[in-house]
């Protein structure tokens, strides 16, 4: 415990030279109570975060916040208060404590930039006094200065709203950070709040070094960037805790004693400074499993149902979020994002997940199969096995914890159990609702469950319950007894047929999860009455109803997220109805995401071509869902009409649009201005003509990027990112008239761009900047042609950062030399192109190439581009698939020494592979498939010491020639510790009980000893595939 000791001396000189340095010459305005000396008493181990963090602030330098701290001074010198602006202007910092927030503070604040525009600087630390601060700043405004006031680890909103009354008539702005994400929201004004991140790998391996110093030196790199990555997760304070923690062995340590101290000081620092109502949500976070993906969005339900979250808020919802943020980084990282960037789940960190088990309470259990564990008092359990008919819930729980509050379902939630014979007993879940009759949470989704025993109202205090994924076709009537539920997850319980009656009756239901339930009829009446409801992700319109029953959705003005709207082509219009009157939508400012989906048959496509009844329709009722401005996704599918409402392209926020299945849909609605769009999908728009009514309304020489001087009107979606058009039979142009290839604008920000069954588009903006993916499928080459010629103002070649191309069914020749812009090209794969009769020239440009497939091009002559392989210096992998001329291994490329990977698939002309292949020193797998003209293997192969795999399959004449030790080509292939030939494995090196034919499938085959012999049989049932 040396070292212990150790680190309580250096905490107790680092607070007596903390107490010995004079304070900042700005700070004046601190209260007495902030400006006492501090006493020994606070030497004690629980102050060292307060100590850490003031030696962090004035010892260390800052590490990768150089682009943080100049969006900051923008930010301040936009925000400096106007006459006449009604609120002083803020800008906030806002993060977990330890991320650097007063660092960053600091940087902003000593930066000679902003001394010289701000004539005046105040610094002040948690609480301040009104008057004071406003007298100072008022002395400085009188003489016509700009100032600076700096509000460190703000807390009370009250008083910035006085301070800001008395500020109005000044020249200035405030700078305020703050641990709370609730507290900067809401005191963000027209300045959204500046969420400070963590460091990336890189930076906090950089602070980590620059806190270890020359201490010990007896720990390789390799650990030590190992630590860094898991147990600090980019926040510095985690960094320098961990450096010091290290730098205070004086003896060798093992990395359980390095855990077990980081986690005590982890304690002492951070979860012992934490609100008691931030240490209960933190603590309940013991209840998932290491590793467990968290949707934020589900764990504030929890913690609400429990009871986490004060209930006099207007929103706990949005609170409950706040309270989630505050714990990222620190506790959370991010693990998944969607299409659009926005983060989809977290994982807690793996130290944090400890610690919240090792500070867990004893009413807090996960419970196995066996319920060890299990006493009186727990409160809550969760199950991380899953559950069905044959592992059950064990008696133990059942038994002793009658007081129990929370069931939880832990297992694997990705990929649903319903497909397979897994079902829980309706009895189970009648001793469930009649044991557990103080339950708040119960979690029973993917169990299998059809029918819901009615005992289920009488569990009185259910807030939270998820029946998800369940084979449940209706809900019995007693649910409606359950007045304090908020979350009802029912969501892909696809023979879901109806709803109870009496839904209204669930007075605090906030959260209505219905997405899958595709077979539901209608919507209860009065469903518009629970007024509290922000989650309703299913609607379906009924032509029982008036105007489909949509009249419902018209008050809940409070739903928030996605919401998808069924069977719209059900709701009818009387001739006098003005559908513009009927404003359904226009006014739920927190719904992110809309599906429209109209579902017609064919009886109303005949309907439509006497009397054109159904287009009249849809468009009317298309009318009457005006979305707010501020939605970020729009879903059409199925629309029969062949316009659209005008306010579509009115929707300012928009992120992704995606149109599906509207047959006679002839032009799109204007959306090249819309600023924040990324994502544009048209699939299956069978008389879709052209994109763009509006010709002439944005030309080549407005497009940001062109050759010709940029205008100042709008950009041609300027944020436009990925772009899909597929299966437009009709469409020959972006534009209702074409445009020459000069007069085309550019694409400024695509990265990702599908054009698939499209065989008629010969005209479309051009696409230089394209960086991520290229698929192009049966449809015309000309635009890419087309900007292969574009210029740019930057004199970018186009293409030069494109990453990964996909072509097929290309008829086309393509342009001499179309490959040699792409440079930086890893991925590439050309199938089923019937005149493509040699490699492009240009092939050889493509110096970054890791992947190669080609496929199923029957004119296809690979011998004629043998110097084409020579400028492959990084490729990995080559797939050759049913090219019916290849003989033999492709001329050149037994130069492409950087080769891994090389599978050969269904060549019925391949006859011999040449002993060249033994210069393919690198390569570690071969595989021959359905090659059955292949008589022997080159003795080549033998020099292919690397060679760690050959799988030979269906190749009949290969067969006798590779059996063990009698086999001719036997000699050149016994060096290969895996083999497999046809349905036999071989190996040296062992028992491999999963082996993976390919890192691109999911197909893995077992295998089982023959004793005695090494001899291993594949008992898989399927072939070698790639």
């Amino acid at each position: 415990m040396g070292h212990r000791l150790k680190l309580r001396q250096q905490i107790k000189k680092a607070t007596e030279d903390l107490q010995r340095l004079a304070p900042p010459q700005n700070l004046p305005l601190a209260t007495p109570q902030e400006s006492k000396a501090i006493t020994p008493q606070e030497t004690n181990i629980h102050r060292k975060l307060t100590e850490l963090s003031e030696e962090f602030h004035n010892k260390v330098v800052a590490v990768g916040r150089e682009n943080s701290k100049k969006e900051i001074i923008d930010q301040l010198k936009l925000s400096v208060n106007k006459s006449g602006d009604t609120s002083f202007p803020v800008v906030t910092i806002v993060g977990v404590a330890g991320i650097g927030k007063t660092k960053l503070a600091g940087l902003v604040y000593g930066d000679e930039e902003v001394k010289s525009f701000f004539g005046l600087q105040e610094w002040v630390h948690e609480t301040f006094l009104v008057e004071s601060v406003a007298t100072c700043v008022t002395e400085a405004a009188n003489k016509g200065k700009h100032f600076l006031l700096v509000l460190d680890d703000f807390k009370d909103e009250e008083c910035l709203q006085k301070l800001q009354q008395k500020l109005k008539e000044a020249s200035g702005v405030i700078l305020i950070t703050t641990r709370s994400n609730f507290v900067a929201n809401k005191i963000g004004g027209k300045v959204k709040p500046y969420a400070l991140q963590g460091l990336n790998e890189e930076e906090s391996w950089s602070l980590f070094q620059q806190i270890r110093g020359q201490g010990s030196s007896d720990i390789k790199e390799d650990i030590e960037r190992k630590i860094v990555r898991g147990y600090c997760g980019g926040v510095p304070i985690k960094v320098i805790t961990v450096a010091r923690l290290i730098n205070c062995y004086e003896t060798p340590f093992s990395e359980e004693e390095l855990k077990e101290d980081f986690l005590q000081e982890l304690k002492i620092t951070y979860y012992d400074h934490l609100p008691m109502h931030q240490q209960i949500r933190f603590v309940y976070c013991s209840l998932f499993p290491q590793d467990h993906e968290i949707d934020a969005e589900r764990l504030v339900h929890l913690w609400m149902a429990e009871g986490f979250l004060p209930r006099h808020l207007s929103d706990p919802h949005e609170f409950g979020l706040a309270c989630f943020n505050d714990f990222v980084p620190f506790v959370f990282e991010v693990a998944g994002r969607d299409e659009l960037g926005d983060v989809k789940s977290y994982k807690m960190n793996r130290l944090m997940h400890e610690l919240a088990k090792t500070v867990a309470w004893d009413d807090n259990v996960i419970v196995d199969s066996e319920g060890n564990g299990v006493h009186e008092g727990v409160v809550r359990a969760s199950f991380h096995f899953a559950l069905d008919i044959q592992c059950g819930i064990p008696q133990a729980l059942f038994d002793k914890a009658k007081k129990l509050r929370t069931i939880l379902l832990l297992g694997n939630t990705n990929n649903s159990r319903l497909p397979h014979e897994v079902k829980m007993a309706t009895s189970t879940c009648d001793e469930i609702f009649n044991t557990f009759n103080c339950l708040r949470v119960l979690d029973l989704h993917d169990l299998g469950i059809t029918m819901v025993p009615s005992s289920i109202g009488e569990v009185k205090d259910l807030r939270y319950l998820d029946l998800s994924h369940n084979n449940i076709e209706k809900l019995p009537s007693s649910i409606t007894k359950l007045f304090h539920l908020q979350t009802l997850k029912l969501s892909q319980c696809h023979i879901l047929k109806e709803l109870p009656k009496d839904l209204e009756d669930l007075s605090c239901l906030v959260h209505l999860y219905l997405d899958g339930c595709l077979d539901l009829t209608h919507m209860p009446r009065g469903i518009g009455k629970l007024s509290h409801l922000q989650t309703m992700s299913l609607f379906v319109a009924s032509k029982n109803y008036h105007m489909g029953g949509l009249r419902e959705l018209a008050d809940l003005d409070k739903l928030r997220g996605n919401l998808e709207i069924l069977h719209l082509e059900q709701m009818k219009f009387s001739a006098s109805l003005d559908p513009k009157d009927n404003k359904y939508l226009r006014d739920k400012k927190h719904l992110d995401c809309l599906t429209l989906r109209w579902d017609h048959d064919d009886d109303d496509e005949e309907e439509e071509e006497e009397d054109n009844e159904v287009d009249k329709e849809d468009y009317k009722s298309l009318e009457c869902l005006e979305a707010n401005s501020n939605l970020r996704v729009l879903c059409v599918v199925g629309y029969y009409a062949n316009m659209f409402s005008d306010w579509l392209s009115s929707i300012q926020c928009l992120v992704k649009f995606s149109l599906n299945d509207c047959p006679n849909c002839q032009f799109l609605p204007s959306m090249d201005h819309l600023p924040h769009l990324k994502v544009l999908e048209l699939r299956r728009l069978d008389s879709l003509k052209f994109i763009s009514k509006n010709c002439d309304q944005t030309s080549a020489d407005d497009a940001e990027g062109s050759s010709s001087s940029p205008s100042i009107s709008t950009p041609f979606f300027p944020s436009l990112e990925e772009l899909t058009i597929s299966d437009c039979p009709k469409l020959r142009s972006w534009w209702e008239t074409e445009k020459g290839e000069k007069d085309r604008p550019l694409f400024i920000s695509i990265s990702k761009l599908h054009v698939q069954c499209c065989r008629e588009l010969h005209c479309m903006p051009l696409y230089p900047y394209l960086d991520e993916e290229l698929v192009l499928v049966d449809s015309s080459v000309r635009p890419m042609r087309d900007t292969v010629h574009a210029k740019t103002s930057e004199d970018l070649l186009p293409f030069t950062k494109l990453k990964s191309m996909v072509i097929e069914r290309i008829t086309e020749s393509p342009p001499e030399s179309w490959l040699k812009n792409f440079t930086s090209l890893e991925n590439l794969r050309i199938r089923d192109c019937s005149e493509l009769k040699s490699l492009p020239q240009g092939f050889r440009y493509m110096s970054s190439l890791q992947r190669l497939s080609i496929e199923r091009c029957p004119k296809l002559e690979l011998d004629k581009s043998e110097s084409e392989w020579k400028g492959l210096k990084q490729l990995r992998f080559l797939t050759i698939r049913e090219i019916p001329k290849l003989e033999s291994l492709p001329k050149g490329v037994e130069n492409v020494t950087s080769l891994k990977e090389l599978g050969l698939y269904e060549c019925n002309a391949l006859t011999s592979l040449p002993d060249s292949i033994g210069k393919l020193t690198s390569l570690r797998k071969l595989v021959i498939c359905e090659c059955k003209r292949l008589v022997s293997l080159p003795k080549g192969i033998q020099n292919l010491k690397s060679l760690d795999t050959l799988i030979i399959t269906d190749c009949p004449r290969l067969l006798p020639r590779c059996q063990r030790e009698t086999g001719d080509d036997w000699p050149q292939i016994k060096h290969i510790p895996n083999i497999r030939v046809d349905l036999n494995f071989l190996s040296h090196s062992g028992l491999y009980p999963y082996y993976s034919i390919s890192p691109m499938q999911s197909m893995y085959y077992k295998y089982s000893a023959s004793h005695g012999n090494n001899f291993y049989e594949d008992n898989s049932d399927g072939c070698c595939l790639m």
